[in-house]
C-alpha cells in the first residue's frame, strides 16, 4: 500500500523531482504514486507547496 495520496495538486512538480525512488508519475487527470515503488519516505509531503500530499498508512522508508 502506498504511505501518502495526492489531492489537489496544482501541478509544480516539486514531489516528482523529490520522489528518490520515482513513485510519483503524471497522469492524464494529475499525479498518481505507485504503490509498488513508494516506501513512505514522505520526501514528497514535506516539499508539496500546497499540502496536495497526505499520508495514508504509516511510513515504511527510514526518515
Amino acid at each position: 500500500m502506498a504511505a501518502v495520496t495526492i489531492g489537489a495538486c496544482q501541478g509544480c512538480g516539486a514531489c516528482l523531482l523529490t520522489c528518490p525512488t520515482h513513485a510519483i508519475r503524471p497522469t492524464p487527470g494529475g499525479l498518481t504514486v505507485r504503490e509498488d515503488r513508494c516506501t513512505g519516505c514522505l520526501e514528497c509531503l514535506e516539499i508539496c507547496p500546497v499540502d496536495a500530499i497526505r499520508a495514508t498508512a504509516e511510513p515504511r522508508g527510514d526518515r
